[in-house]
């Protein structure tokens, strides 16, 4: 539990998203950067009551939303949670923060009760599903549960103050040697979700986990400088017009402390 600062602009705002990690994952991406959590389990065992007092306590910190990380498959303990700390006070946007391997029937379980959802379409191919997620249905599972989260919320809002208040917010991660399928993702997104859709392309990927260069050599480097350009031109091309700039734009100064490998 945390007020984060890391995650995009219309989330953090000024106070942060107020931040819950669950441990596990229903997916094993061989490269996750926060394998710790999503590989081996670390954290302890959280009553609904307490997990209420977490909420409720970001609350009084100032966060602006409650941000659930991996909930996929611990829909139920939180919506048993949420329903004791909205009983004690609670009124935050809640973001549904996933890989977008989900499934409708957790999805039904939260529909009116999400505010915000900001998936993750990882991979268009099954095969990149397999290799690097161990999930080759992942591509139709993530295709057809973002457009569940899209019925439910529609495009991004953003208030006056900049903050995001319901919708979707599309992360995609871009990966060395185009093996996420940026290009097809972007097209994907653009006719099925429409050109209003906020989109942020993710310039930190770098190898972690299990990634070593014998086993998995085409994806054992960041990612370049033309490759990020290669993802913008993707999204302009696909007549997208919502891009979270200020990852971009970090992203393409190393000073900022993000570092890109040379082509």
């Amino acid at each position: 539990m945390v007020a984060h600062f890391g995650e995009e602009l219309c989330l953090r705002g000024n106070r942060g998203s107020g931040t819950i990690f669950f441990s596990w994952c229903n997916l094993r991406c061989v490269f996750c950067q926060n394998y710790e959590i999503s590989w081996r389990g670390e954290g302890r065992p959280a009553k609904p009551e307490e997990l209420a007092g977490m909420m409720l306590r970001l609350q009084e910190q100032g966060c602006h939303n409650i941000n659930l990380v991996t909930p996929e498959h611990v829909v139920p303990q939180i919506l048993e949670g949420l329903l004791r700390a909205v009983e004690r006070g609670l009124r935050l946007p809640l973001v549904y923060n996933t890989s977008a391997y989900d499934s409708l029937d957790s999805l039904a379980l939260m529909d009116g009760i999400v505010d915000i959802y900001m998936p993750d379409f990882k991979f268009w191919d099954l095969e990149s599903g397999r290799r690097y997620a161990k999930a080759p249905d992942y591509p139709e599972a993530a295709r057809r549960a973002i457009k569940e989260m899209h019925r439910q919320v529609g495009t991004l809002v953003i208030d006056e103050q900049g903050v995001a208040l319901r919708g979707v917010l599309l992360r995609h991660l871009i990966m060395p040697g185009g093996v996420a399928g940026t290009r097809e993702i972007m097209n994907w997104i653009s006719r099925e979700l429409g050109p209003e859709t906020y989109v942020n392309l993710m310039a930190q990927y770098h190898p972690a986990c299990r990634v070593t260069e014998k086993q998995y050599p085409e994806i054992h480097r960041c990612i370049s400088p033309s490759e990020l350009e290669q993802a913008v031109d993707a999204f302009r091309l696909a007549g997208l017009s919502r891009l979270d700039h200020d990852n971009i734009s970090t992203t393409l100064f190393p000073a900022s402390g993000i570092i890109i490998s040379p082509d």
